[in-house]
């Protein structure tokens, strides 16, 4: 799944009221995330990334960890931190705050 297909995803999540369950949000959040890093270390589709590590043990530098920080901002209108990304969060941590502002920068 294209980066694309799932910004569309999260558009559709934004839009829904906000609920107490939001794992699909996790879970479209943590594709997204995939998908980006994926395209930054031009990996293919079937290469596994791991979601439980730092980013930085799956080959994401300060670089692109400031690149996917800025990218983030401007599909979805979060920002997250250069500290936070500094600290070297996993695919699914960063996942879970994502989750967590989806629906705040829909506002």
């Amino acid at each position: 799944m294209t980066a694309a297909a799932l910004l569309e995803i999260l558009d559709d999540l934004r839009a829904r009221p906000r609920t107490p369950d939001r794992g699909p949000v996790r879970r479209a959040a943590l594709g997204y995330l995939t998908a980006l890093v994926r395209e930054g270390l031009d990996l293919d589709e079937q290469e596994p990334i791991p979601d439980d590590r730092p980013i930085g043990e799956v080959g994401v530098d300060s670089l692109l960890a400031l690149e996917l920080g800025d990218r983030i901002a401007e599909d979805i209108g979060v920002t997250l931190s250069a500290e936070t990304l500094a600290d070297q969060p996993t695919l699914r941590q960063l996942a879970d705050r994502l989750a967590a502002e989806v629906p705040a920068a829909a506002a």
